[in-house]
């Protein structure tokens, strides 16, 4: 329902419009004059209740103030009352039409400034007008909340006019008396209807110069709009549904309006919607070729691909195995050097031996001529012991203890002389074996030495070896990483190929959805004035749906600066 009524506005006239617009300003101008007036009239009313208010607050604090005094014993409570009410009493204002007056609980007037014969009587059944009990009320509001106040009709002491008079009433507790006064309003409403009647004036001369400029607001703006806002809304929403055709040829616009703009904008689109389904359908063309040729070079990239990386696993093989005989040759090296340094050791070792032997043997010599020299010395002992012992013989007797001597050191020359001759024979057999045995390391020697030449030849030629090995690994190595990096060139132009071939058939299909949202809008032919067919092939396309690419020049060629020329 809402929506039919914001359409049925919608379809109003721009006059419709001025008239309902002029209308909700006056209604919103006279109740805005209303609303302030009473506004300021309740205003009035709270500032007439609060001075009330403050009256009967004077009155209560005098008498608390001679109640006070009654307390402290100056006079008794009777006079403190009699005081208090003489003093109350002569308050007046606004000419004497404002006083207070008191009445007990027990609805007994106890002081009236204007009713004087009714003061120590009761007016419990004293009415208004319209048959209020106004104390009664004064009283029932006191005793239940401690103050109130009411409005009622009461004639006024001037005129004697029954007008609507306001009255603020307070208990006092001490002595069970309601202070109350009033005042008369009709001033205020008097003031409120003067005001009212003023400012209804100024609303009315507001309101005449705001539908003078909302006339001519609207006069501007249907000039800009060049017409109805409805045909103007009716012309764009058959656009934004893609129609383009020119039904309302015949309007005429004025130059630079909303309507005229949007003629214009629409002549524009149906240019540009024309050429760009023409150009989508090239496009489409054109990327279904591109895709097709972009697959064809993926599939014999990929194919490419999976050859290198055979190829380069097997490289990978054959390095693998290259660089284990060249770690072999390294090892087979260093045990050679290794060899080599042992046998030279061992070749040192052994000229040392010869040379302790030879040391030996010199001292083996030295050795039996000492021995010799022994058995000499023995001999030469055993030949003075013999002297001896044929000297001790002739001395006789006396030469006997001599005799004695002389035997044994002949006997010990003897043995000395066993001795040497054994300690000769073990060192010429000695001898004999070092002899032996310098002959065994002299031939030893010359056997390591030859070792050793011969481990310095394998050595030699198991260093070629390896270095050999070492230049084939690294030349191998360098062939593998070319091979490799043909690999990851050959896989990255797989990718791009792949990538290149999803983007024809991204922009194929963005040129098929461009298609497919150019078909939304409806352009009349030139020359027919009826819209192409949608499977029409555009003008400059052959029939067998193949573009055929074109320089500038009109020459015919597969690709120019990396892309197709517009034919």
């Amino acid at each position: 329902m809402l929506f039919r009524r914001e359409w049925s506005f919608g379809r109003l006239s721009l006059n419709a419009r001025l008239v309902m617009v002029v209308a909700v300003v006056i209604v919103g101008l006279v109740s805005l004059t209303i609303m302030s007036a009473l506004e300021n009239r309740d205003r009035q009313m709270s500032g007439l209740e609060y001075s009330l208010k403050s009256q009967v607050q004077s009155a209560i604090s005098i008498a608390d103030n001679f109640h006070q005094q009654a307390v402290k014993g100056e006079f008794s409570e009777a006079k403190a009352q009699q005081l208090a009410l003489a003093q109350i009493q002569n308050m007046r204002w606004d000419g004497g039409a404002g006083y207070v007056f008191a009445f007990d609980t027990d609805m007994v007037l106890r002081m009236h400034p204007l009713l004087l014969g009714k003061v120590g009587k009761s007016v419990r059944e004293v009415m208004d007008r319209n048959g209020l009990h106004v104390f009664q009320m004064m009283g029932a509001l006191d005793l239940q909340k401690g103050h109130g106040l009411i409005r009622y009709d009461w004639p006024k002491p001037n005129t004697k006019a029954i007008v609507g008079k306001i009255s603020y009433s307070q208990i006092f507790k001490p002595w069970k008396m309601n202070f109350a006064t009033g005042a008369y309003f009709d001033d205020i409403d008097a003031a409120f209807r003067h005001a009212l009647l003023v400012n209804l004036g100024k609303a009315g001369l507001v309101g005449l110069l705001v539908i003078l400029m909302v006339w001519l607001s609207m006069r501007s703006i249907r000039r800009s709009i060049g017409g109805e806002p409805s045909f103007a809304v009716e012309m764009a929403m058959r656009i934004a549904e893609g129609d383009l055709s020119t039904k309302d040829s015949a309007e005429v616009f004025a130059s630079g309006s909303l309507l005229d703009a949007l003629a214009r904008m629409r002549v524009k689109l149906t240019s540009i919607v024309g050429d760009v389904q023409r150009g989508s359908e090239s496009v489409s063309v054109a990327a279904q070729q591109i895709a097709k040729g972009n697959d064809n070079l993926s599939q014999r990239t990929q194919e490419q691909a999976s050859s290198l990386e055979e190829t380069a696993a097997s490289m990978e093989e054959m390095t693998s195995t290259v660089k284990q005989n060249a770690e072999h040759a390294n090892h087979a090296n260093q045990l050679a050097c290794s060899a080599r340094e042992q046998a030279t050791r061992g070749g040192e070792v052994v000229s040392k031996a010869v040379v302790a032997m030879g040391e030996i043997n010199a001292s083996s010599h030295k050795i039996a001529d000492i021995v010799g020299l022994i058995q000499e010395i023995a001999f030469q002992t055993n030949l003075l012991a013999l002297n001896a012992a044929v000297e001790a013989a002739r001395a006789g007797e006396q030469g006997r203890g001599f005799a004695v001597v002389a035997s044994e050191v002949r006997s010990l020359a003897q043995r000395s002389a066993s001795a040497a001759k054994e300690i000769k024979g073990l060192i010429e057999d000695s001898a004999e074996r070092v002899r032996s045995g310098s002959e065994l390391v002299d031939r030893s020697g010359k056997a390591l030495a030859e070792i050793v030449d011969s481990v310095k030849k394998v050595t030699d030629i198991v260093a070629e070896i390896a270095a050999a090995t070492q230049e084939q690994s690294a030349g191998i190595e360098q062939v593998n990483n070319a091979v490799m990096q043909m690999d990851e060139v050959t896989q990255q132009n797989a990718a791009l190929v792949e990538e290149a071939s999803a983007a024809a058939r991204a922009m194929q299909e963005r040129a098929d959805a461009l298609q497919r949202q150019m078909a939304f809008f409806r352009v009349e032919d030139s020359a027919s004035g009826i819209a192409p067919p949608a499977g029409a092939v555009p003008q400059g396309i052959p029939p067998h749906g193949k573009m055929t690419p074109r320089t500038p020049s009109g020459r015919p060629v597969g690709m120019v600066a990396g892309a197709w020329t517009e034919f």
